[in-house]
């Protein structure tokens, strides 16, 4: 198959044109593989960024979704439709995985004590040189990437909490050894991730992402920690009632 080009349509969307006809009339089915980018970069005669630029194309769209080391696959529209999650609302992945009735997974990345520094000790009204917990877990729902999660927790209340402990719900371990987390204040932005973000939330290139700074409190209003918190959209919306 041919491109035109003489056209002043660039390359790459008229390759997404082809590639949105064949989807159209089910010639590429939900669930199969579109061509790779080196087979694309073949079949239209184009580079490996024009034919990455065409794929990216359909990604943005919700027609088809990456895996890493998989391949590109064309997305179920049954699939396509999102759940929405409240922003108004302090949930914890745990409390969404209950409420979805899916399975949550947390892979810890990183768990190390680590000075606060004085970004971190200002929100959480500590010195700068106050140790505290440095943590980066990934939340997987059903297998599927939801939260990239990079926190600083204070240490000395709980200098116990370990690896295995933050496998499991967070505030269920802090509520056992009887401290009562009692809500959060988030400011909400959209933004494109880091490259590690991105990746480990299977996200393509140029996806934007919904990043959330938390500081959480106690109930006698005491922070105890400070995350910033990255939600996947492409499986996720999220909802905030105004109230008049």
């Amino acid at each position: 198959m041919n491109i035109d080009k003489n056209s002043l349509i660039p390359f790459y969307l008229q390759i997404e044109q082809h590639l949105t006809e064949k989807l159209n009339a089910n010639e590429i089915k939900p669930g199969d593989p579109i061509p790779t980018e080196a087979a694309l970069c073949e079949i239209y005669g184009v580079s490996r960024m024009t034919a990455r630029k065409a794929v990216d194309y359909l990604v943005r769209q919700g027609r088809v979704v990456r895996f890493r080391g998989r391949g590109t696959f064309v997305i179920n529209p049954d699939s396509k439709q999102k759940t929405v999650l409240p922003l108004d609302r302090h949930f914890t992945a745990s409390d969404i995985a209950k409420e979805l009735n899916q399975t949550l997974e947390n892979r810890i990345l990183e768990f190390r004590k680590m000075p606060a520094g004085a970004d971190i000790a200002t929100q959480l009204n500590i010195s700068a040189e106050t140790l505290v917990y440095f943590i980066i877990r990934l939340r997987l729902l059903d297998a599927r990437p939801f939260v990239y999660e990079k926190g600083w927790m204070l240490y000395e209340p709980f200098p116990c909490l370990t690896r295995e402990a933050l496998k499991h719900s967070k505030y269920d371990y802090l509520r056992n050894k009887g401290f009562q987390p009692a809500g959060s204040h988030k400011q909400i932005s959209a933004e494109l991730p880091a490259n590690e973000i991105r990746q480990a939330l299977e996200l393509s290139r140029d996806e934007p992402i919904l990043h959330a700074r938390s500081v959480a409190y106690f109930a006698d209003a005491t922070p105890f920690e400070v995350a910033d918190i990255y939600y996947n959209q492409r499986y996720y919306s999220f909802s905030i009632r105004a109230q008049s």
